[in-house]
């Protein structure tokens, strides 16, 4: 399922528009800044982990442990679903 269809719960995709010669330089563009983005969030995402894990190495009791697990746990989620929209971004051949 696409990042849209995740985000926007199910709707269609708008109607995209093509130029003359039947290619969509606004979208392509988009999709360019688009796919930068998501590199973007891949980074701070696995920085967020490392945060993380370094606090809950630093932690004094079990119940800050237990939240730093937690934000682990919450941006390796995260991670995943980057991650995953990556992926069919390449597969419907739109990563660059």
């Amino acid at each position: 399922m696409s990042f849209w269809k995740r985000i926007f719960g199910g709707e269609e995709e708008p109607e995209e528009k093509k130029g003359q010669y039947g290619v969509d330089y606004v979208g392509v563009s988009e999709l360019l800044g688009f796919n930068r983005n998501l590199l973007e969030a891949l980074k701070h995402e696995k920085s967020g982990i490392e945060l993380y894990t370094r606090f809950l190495a630093e932690a004094n009791d079990e119940r800050g442990r237990e939240m730093y697990r937690r934000l682990i746990d919450e941006e390796q989620r995260h991670l995943k679903v980057v991650n995953d929209e990556i992926e069919e971004h390449k597969k419907q051949g739109y990563w660059s």
